[in-house]
């Protein structure tokens, strides 16, 4: 089975592809997938350079998880370095490291045989272009000066004395303009990896690691029990690691779609505006995937148990926000 967020056919066929070849099939599976996303087949923001941070920068993150032994590489905020799915898995095969960041990821991949690419290009410039003309609308900035709402940096922070403590904004998911791309392969033996990688949000602050890096927030897998895969705002994911938690609920004995619902709920009741999903596999190929935020999540699977049609593409209704949180 191979199942990836949202609606990229393309790239989750190339990963079904690998995965049909034999077996010991699913790292290199998932990672094909990732690579599937270069360029602009699953939108201009992933793979087509216009997700710069505020300085124009384009970096790159990406992680991979093992299944097996729970091994995880992973690589965040490196810059010039297009496949950056790769040199996670470097890390997770040639280190004892689990993430590498900022330029020594870059230097890494260097070593590692990668050549640097993903330079700004057109799409990055006209990105700066309407962003900065529109004063820096949107940003992630909050209590500092000149006001954030209305004005482009450089900030410095407001006084204690005036700080308004602003509600924190969550910004709509649009339709192929995804920022991340994850991906889980299982096969008939049970073997589990996940994979995940993400240009950023845009115009992030230099330096913002997202969550496709970080262990349980984006993706995390046990062969013993199944796997997980979690897209939205990043860094409400990190905080929460809903991948993570999902998979331990079906250590708890858990239905997937249970599983699911009740990550999503505990999102919920920590930031009410959050806009996202989360998709829950067993290792035994049973799955199911809640949302909040958006009317309908999309996602892509190819095989499992009922071998219905390659690549297909699933909808989930999403959970009425008022309604779904509990304590």
């Amino acid at each position: 089975m191979l199942i990836s967020t949202w609606n990229y056919t393309d790239a989750n066929l190339q990963a079904w592809s690998i995965l049909q070849q034999g077996r010991h099939r699913t790292r290199q599976a998932v990672i094909q997938g990732c690579l599937g996303c270069l360029g602009i087949r699953c939108g201009r923001q992933l793979g087509g350079g216009s997700g710069p941070n505020e300085l124009g920068q384009l970096s790159l993150e990406a992680a991979i998880m093992d299944g097996e032994n729970l091994n995880y590489g992973a690589v965040a905020g490196i810059e010039g370095v297009r496949n950056a799915i790769l040199v996670a898995d470097s890390v997770l095969r040639h280190t004892k490291h689990t993430l590498l960041v900022g330029k020594s990821a870059t230097l890494f991949a260097r070593s590692m045989g990668y050549k640097e690419q993903n330079s700004p290009n057109g799409d990055t410039e006209q990105s700066m272009w309407g962003w900065r003309f529109n004063g820096c609308q949107p940003n992630y900035w909050r209590d500092v000066r000149p006001l954030e709402t209305s004005r482009c940096g450089p900030y410095h922070p407001l006084p204690e004395n005036l700080l308004r403590h602003p509600m924190r904004q969550e910004y709509p998911i649009i339709q192929d303009e995804h920022d991340q791309i994850a991906m889980l392969a299982l096969d008939a033996e049970g073997r589990i990896h996940v994979a995940s990688q993400a240009s950023g949000s845009r115009f992030r602050i230099a330096g913002r690691v997202g969550d496709s890096a970080v262990p349980g927030a984006g993706i995390y897998a046990d062969n013993k029990v199944g796997g997980a895969l979690a897209t939205g705002d990043g860094d409400v994911l990190m905080r929460l690691l809903p991948a993570f938690l999902a998979v331990e609920a079906l250590r708890d004995g858990q239905k997937p779609a249970q599983a699911a619902k009740k990550v999503i709920q505990r999102v919920l009741k920590y930031h009410t505006e959050f806009n996202g999903a989360v998709i829950v596999v067993t290792r035994w190929g049973t799955y199911a995937a809640a949302c909040a935020g958006m009317d309908e999540f999309n996602f892509v699977v190819s095989g499992g148990k009922s071998h219905l049609s390659m690549a297909r593409v699933e909808r989930v209704k999403c959970q009425n926000r008022e309604n779904e949180i509990v304590d």
